[in-house]
């Protein structure tokens, strides 16, 4: 764990991974609806200028990174999803998924 990490409190930390997951595992729905290979999806990333190497996107589906801000608004604008189910799961989001898939 890198240093600036060690000392913030643990329910912020288990947050972050709750978060890391569920944002991980919207992402490998979307891409699976879609009938994306991450590697389709990591070119696709690349036409709009974000670069994520393979391993990289590999641990933010698996939930083990959070992705940043560039990747997050790529994403969004790839998979075709809004910020609200694309980071919180929200229902409304979730029925507007559906329709478009």
């Amino acid at each position: 764990m890198p240093k600036r990490m060690q000392d913030l409190p643990e329910e912020y930390l288990t947050h972050q991974r709750a978060l890391a997951r569920a944002i991980g595992e919207r992402l490998r729905l979307r891409r699976t609806i879609l009938d994306l290979t991450q590697e389709h999806l990591r070119a696709r990333l690349e036409l709009a200028h974000v670069y994520v190497s393979r391993t990289q996107y590999s641990r933010i589906e698996n939930g083990d990174t959070l992705p940043s801000a560039d990747q997050l608004i790529a994403l969004r604008m790839i998979l075709g999803v809004s910020f609200d189910w694309l980071l919180l799961g929200s229902e409304d989001s979730e029925k507007q998924l559906s329709k478009r898939g």
